[in-house]
């Protein structure tokens, strides 16, 4: 027999269902599960290259490596003209499959063209680049190998998105492990049966890249066809192009530290970094992994049930952050244990960049909600804004925190233009579309990680022990998790008991 409250909680579910007819916050949690295992296991990935890489590489020669790949992803960038969030934007608005089929081999040509032109104007600066900021020219023929990545590794970016669109969620995960699984056999393979060191990691992954575009073209076969319309490509450039400098801006509020480390400091210190930034790679993609599930429906229930869109976000909100509270702190609360299995000794400092570049990701949780009212209203100067300003503080904090700290002012700089980042968003957004969220029970989340993570760094660095430490870090796991659950009971007006069903049902009651 049911009690009252158990009644009473059913029936606010129940009326929750019914207000929001079409969004389903099962559906999205769905995505974002299928998108979130995919990227882990990409990582996942990537973390088991370390510890092969760590070992053919000495730290300069990582540093190198790292910073080359960060070269890649600026070039990538380019070469996309914001074209993702463009191509998303227009296919929601487009009412026919052939609108879409149109669009699609509309904006897919134009950007395979452009990648072509770019490429070939960007070749012959490859010495000069490598020597300048590398501080020689021996890494020559690996900066040609990236940029002759960024072409492809575009190519699939872009065809990514056609499943995100259609939120073919699985599809879109295996084919990105497929392509993680291809990297790294490939990477291994030139390095140690060609000797061909950095080069050899690089051309694995732009093989792995060419390989992997047929396969993606062949599932989104479709919608190609032979048709190309001016009209859809000065949208998607008016809509796409304003992302090009926030790209670049975005690009140095991510790659700065590694840059002016290069400068301030040396390639070791760069390859130290790099561990640890790729360590904290695991969050940012988990958050991409959120904006990649979240956009394409926030955009969907904006166009289609538009008086039910604020109320969605306001929520989507509190779920966010309390799963990045969570994981945030479990990350940092494991990060040095997987240092000490994962690389030799001589990258275990890495470890005091770690917790500054977690809590700088977790405040950037917001900015994948509140992006939202600025994507749908077609503002997206205002990114372009923001991400310029808090590039220049970013740049401004390295410099400042680089000479007197290492590796540690660097994560502190880059944390620190994270948050800001976060508020520029909020305050754009705010601007936009006001969206009433819970002010309180968002400041709680926002608030409990920062604490937990530095009671984690206190204890692995101070700590009597590597056993006592972990065991210590783990109370601090637990209690966040306790807390953060509470949080959630009190904002959803349920008990705690209901409110982990909610939680492991992956429904909040929409």
């Amino acid at each position: 027999m049911q009690t009252s409250v158990e009644r009473d909680s059913e029936g606010r579910a129940g009326e929750r269902e019914r207000t929001v007819s079409g969004f389903s916050f099962r559906k999205l949690f769905s995505d974002l599960a299928v998108y979130s295992s995919g990227t882990l296991l990409i990582k996942g990935m990537s973390i088991i290259s370390a510890p092969i890489f760590t070992r053919l590489f000495d730290p300069d020669q990582y540093g190198a490596w790292s910073f080359i790949n960060v070269a890649v992803a600026f070039l990538t960038g380019i070469l996309m003209l914001g074209g993702d969030n463009a191509y998303t934007r227009y296919f929601f608005r487009c009412r026919t499959e052939e609108e879409k089929q149109i669009l699609t081999t509309t904006w897919f040509t134009f950007l395979a063209v452009w990648s072509v032109v770019v490429i070939a104007a960007t070749l012959p600066f490859s010495r000069t680049l490598a020597g300048w900021v590398l501080g020689t020219d021996q890494y020559r023929s690996a900066m040609v190998i990236g940029f002759l990545s960024a072409p492809p590794a575009m190519i699939n970016l872009i065809l990514s998105q056609v499943l995100r669109n259609r939120f073919q969620a699985r599809t879109f995960a295996t084919l990105n492990v497929m392509t993680a699984a291809l990297t790294l056999i490939l990477a291994v393979f030139f390095v140690l049966s060609f000797e061909m060191g950095v080069a050899g990691a690089l051309l694995g992954a732009a093989s792995a890249a060419v390989l992997m575009i047929p396969v993606r073209l062949w599932l989104v076969r479709d919608l190609l066809r032979f048709r190309f319309s001016m009209t859809f490509l000065k949208q998607l450039l008016l809509f796409g192009l304003p992302l090009v400098p926030m790209n670049i801006a975005f690009w140095l509020l991510s790659n700065a530290d590694r840059i002016m480390l290069a400068r301030l400091a040396s390639l070791e210190a760069v390859g130290l970094y790099s561990i640890a930034a790729s360590m904290a790679a695991v969050l940012m993609l988990l958050q991409n992994a959120v904006g990649q599930s979240w956009l394409p429906h926030a955009i969907k229930v904006y166009e289609e049930e538009n008086r039910r869109a604020e109320a969605i976000i306001s929520r989507t909100m509190v779920y966010f952050l309390a799963g990045s509270a969570v994981v945030v702190t479990g990350f940092a609360a494991l990060a040095q244990e997987v240092l000490f299995i994962l690389v030799p000794p001589v990258y275990y400092g890495a470890f005091v960049a770690i917790p500054f570049l977690a809590i700088g990701f977790h405040f950037f949780t917001t900015a994948h909600v509140s992006v939202v009212g600025i994507m749908v209203k077609d503002k997206t100067v205002y990114i372009m804004i923001a991400c310029w300003l808090i590039a220049v503080i970013n740049i401004g904090l390295n410099a400042l925190l680089i000479p007197r700290f290492g590796i540690a002012g660097a994560a502190a700089a880059t944390g620190s233009s994270y948050i800001l980042f976060a508020l520029g968003y909020a305050i754009a957004s705010r601007k936009i579309w006001p969206v009433n969220y819970p002010g309180v029970t968002v400041a709680a989340l926002l608030a409990i990680p920062p604490v937990a993570v530095g009671l984690i760094a206190m204890i692995a660095l101070n700590g009597p022990g590597p056993v006592v430490n972990f065991l210590l870090k783990m109370v601090v796991l637990v209690a966040v998790l306790t807390v953060v659950m509470l949080i959630i009971s009190r904002s959803e007006g349920v008990s705690l008991r209901e409110a982990w069903k909610m939680i492991k049902k992956s429904d909040p009651g929409y």
